[in-house]
């Protein structure tokens, strides 16, 4: 990788981004494509955010993905939000377009790829354990493409039913909120044809925590999914297996939306395979 004047910078904002592919993933294709670029990860504190965000505006980046905990924070430091931003208020790309910034969320279009490459059904009931920035792009993204309801838990209540609302005002699907309680979960679980941990609960390094502590009562044509991908079999995720569920991690949905961060970003057609080769080596 040669770096000088002429060098497309790319980068990731989150806290914390340790257990971020995302460097890896991007270098990887950059230099497997030759291209003059390079993608670093950038760990700030909230308190730092909106200057993180604003040094863009005069930088040489041609952009960052979001990550946790920023999704929704960084959205009034942006000039405009593209269509999947703006329904969701949540932002995972920020572009640099000569000095203005524009906002893009590809998570919801990365999940429903994932779903389809794994030919589980876009329909019926889902539960979203977890209601922030990555929910509210799945949410809308699962409502527009033919579920008929969605129930949110949270550990905030109202951060819940507020999603839950926007998603009815916005969209013909119908929408819950509620308290992330071992009830709550059971009840919304027994009728769930698919259930999301969209929450960083199991997340490295702390892989033996699970967002739920027992899976008995939930239907066996159910499918779980958790956006974690860092394990890659999450705690959530083998209580499924061995309860005999079709399980779906996080790398899928990773690889689709870095594929489509790029199209955005450097106006490229990522090569998908040569990505799923790089994560295959990485996690094996």
């Amino acid at each position: 990788m040669r770096i000088d004047g002429t060098t497309v910078l790319l980068g990731l904002i989150g806290n914390p981004i340790t257990h971020s592919y995302s460097p890896l993933l991007h270098n990887a294709v950059l230099d497997h494509l030759g291209l003059n670029a390079v993608y670093v990860p950038l760990q700030y504190s909230h308190q730092y955010l909106q200057e993180a965000v604003t040094a863009l505006r005069c930088s040489n980046f041609k952009g960052v993905n979001v990550t946790i905990p920023f999704k929704e924070a960084v959205v009034p430091y942006l000039d405009e939000l593209s269509g999947d931003a703006a329904d969701c208020g949540a932002v995972n790309v920020i572009q640099h377009d000569h000095g203005r910034l524009i906002g893009h969320n590809t998570d919801g279009q990365g999940f429903l790829a994932a779903l389809r490459a794994a030919r589980v059904p876009i329909r019926g009931r889902v539960l979203f354990i977890g209601a922030g920035g990555a929910a509210r792009s799945l949410g809308f993204a699962l409502a527009r493409a033919g579920v008929s309801e969605i129930t949110l838990l949270d550990t905030n209540r109202e951060r819940a039913h507020n999603l839950a609302q926007l998603i009815e005002e916005r969209t013909t699907c119908s929408s819950t909120g509620n308290l992330m309680q071992r009830e709550h979960f059971k009840e919304a679980a027994v009728n769930a044809d698919l259930i999301v941990n969209c929450s960083p609960v199991g997340m490295h390094p702390h892989v033996d925590e699970s967002p739920v502590d027992a899976l008995d009562f939930v239907p066996r044509d159910t499918v779980l999914c958790d956006l974690v991908y860092n394990p890659t079999c999450t705690r959530f995720l083998a209580m499924g297996q061995q309860h005999g569920f079709q399980v779906l991690n996080g790398l899928a949905m990773f690889i689709h939306q870095a594929a489509l961060t790029m199209q955005i970003l450097l106006g490229i057609d990522p090569p998908l395979e040569f990505m799923e080769e790089v994560m295959s080596g990485e996690v094996l």
